[in-house]
């Protein structure tokens, strides 16, 4: 099975994500409160996507099960990063704005590309080796089209009040060390 490759796809996404998070100093007060909240409004997400799936190899049923409920509970914590998101409000810095909706409008493309491989997954027939096989790769391949999307922090780092407030915030800090794959 291919989780594994897709529990490191997602770490890697959110090490993109959390690029940003690195820079210069100085940053103003404000700005880093505001820069605050939006890293800490990722954490549902990082910390879902950060645990790995519990994939029995001898039960394909479980298997299956295992792959679908870390789906689920990572497309959970995708919700309440993106309601959490849109409750940080106006950025005090300019492009912050746009930053926050580019955010979270990527997190909610992953979100319906989580939720259409968990649909797929409720009917693979776990009794037929032959069958799981070919259908579980067809039920993750929503999942494939995470390699395609730009990084949410584009342009993140050109903005330098952003990329030194991130740096100083302590919830952007926390979330690089859990989004930082372990090797």
């Amino acid at each position: 099975m291919r989780t594994r490759t897709y529990g490191c796809t997602i770490l890697s996404a959110l090490a993109l994500l959390v690029a940003g998070c690195g820079g210069g100093s100085g940053a103003d007060a404000e700005a880093v409160a505001w820069t605050d909240d939006v890293c800490g409004a990722l954490s549902g997400f990082t910390l879902a996507a950060a645990r790995q799936p519990r994939i029995d190899r001898t039960n394909p049923a479980a298997a299956v099960q295992g792959v679908s409920d870390y789906l689920a509970s990572t497309s959970d914590g995708l919700q309440q990063s993106i309601t959490a998101l849109d409750a940080v409000g106006h950025s005090p810095v300019d492009g912050g704005d746009e930053y926050v909706a580019r955010l979270g409008d990527t997190l909610a493309r992953i979100r319906t590309s989580f939720e259409a491989a968990r649909t797929q997954l409720a009917s693979v027939d776990t009794t037929s080796p032959e069958v799981l096989a070919t259908a579980l790769p067809a039920a993750t391949a929503p999942l494939q089209e995470l390699r395609t999307m730009p990084s949410p922090t584009e342009g993140l780092g050109a903005n330098e009040a952003l990329r030194t407030a991130s740096e100083q915030a302590v919830n952007c800090q926390q979330l690089r060390s859990v989004s930082s794959p372990a090797g």
